[in-house]
């Protein structure tokens, strides 16, 4: 009787319930496709900038050296020192390292939120991983932890720029929001396994 019915079971039933399980397969196991192009501009944004920063130090020092003897800095305190130019060469060099150094340091805290991570869902637990200049650190925390929230920022003009990001924060009683973490940008067009994974929906 059980192989009468297995057999008179249609072929398009059969077919949904592999369906399914394989759904369900891929659910286990579902990683994050971040758009690279922002990354890519950051990069080269601040090529341009150096580009039009460096040759700003003769500008910067020359400047300065007209300023000092505008106000007859090197007559009143009698430093000859303040009469060479090649210290305000050198000053206007640091000057303009310093600020180039800056916008490095933004430019590499951008570039590890959206091109030096992953992140992943595997079974019920969401995957970060970090790289940096030491080594990779990775990281994995349940979704479901009291106080845990998954914000999903999009709209569409994230969506058609492909800017969508998730944040992960947790706020308690009495205490300030603190962000877990946070992904690289994306387009959900590429990501709608993760999403429905990982929002549940």
């Amino acid at each position: 009787m059980n192989k009468q019915k297995e057999r008179s079971l249609p072929v398009w039933w059969s077919w949904s319930q592999e369906n399914q399980i394989g759904k369900k397969r891929k659910l286990q196991h579902a990683k994050l496709i971040p758009n690279p192009i922002p990354s890519f501009l950051a990069i080269l944004i601040y090529c341009g900038f150096l580009y039009y920063l460096l040759p700003l130090q003769e500008i910067i020092a020359t400047y300065v050296f007209k300023f000092v003897e505008f106000l007859q800095i090197p007559k009143v305190l009698k430093i000859q020192l303040l009469t060479d130019p090649r210290l305000y060469q050198y000053s206007a060099l640091i000057l303009v390292g310093y600020v180039g150094f800056a916008f490095f340091i933004d430019l590499w805290n951008f570039l590890e939120k959206n091109l030096l991570q992953s992140l992943s869902w595997e079974g019920e637990k969401i995957k970060l991983v970090k790289w940096s200049l030491l080594g990779k650190e990775s990281v994995r925390w349940n979704p479901h932890l009291s106080g845990l929230q998954i914000m999903h920022k999009s709209g569409l003009l994230r969506s058609f720029l492909g800017l969508e990001k998730i944040v992960f924060y947790q706020q308690t009683q009495g205490k300030e929001v603190s962000v877990l973490a946070e992904s690289p940008y994306f387009h959900s067009k590429k990501n709608r396994e993760f999403l429905d994974s990982i929002l549940h929906r």
